[in-house]
């Protein structure tokens, strides 16, 4: 069971006054609540520019020359 399955079961249980408590506090979270800066980014690679993006970076950026310096 999903968990919008089990609130739906609590809040069909639930006394009237509770789930206007409940939906009354969703209200305000989501009245208040900002998207995060980087949101717009989200899936704007496909799936196989992203694999190939972290494959590149595991390859290229992950490796030290301790003798650069």
């Amino acid at each position: 069971m999903s968990k919008r399955e089990q609130l739906i079961q609590e809040l069909e249980q639930a006394p009237e006054k509770l789930v206007q408590t409940v939906l009354d506090f969703l209200h305000r979270v989501k009245a208040t609540r900002k998207p995060h800066p980087l949101a717009k980014f989200a899936g704007i690679l496909s799936d196989a520019k992203a694999a190939e993006l972290q494959q590149t970076i595991a390859a290229d950026c992950r490796q030290v020359d301790l003798h650069e310096w």
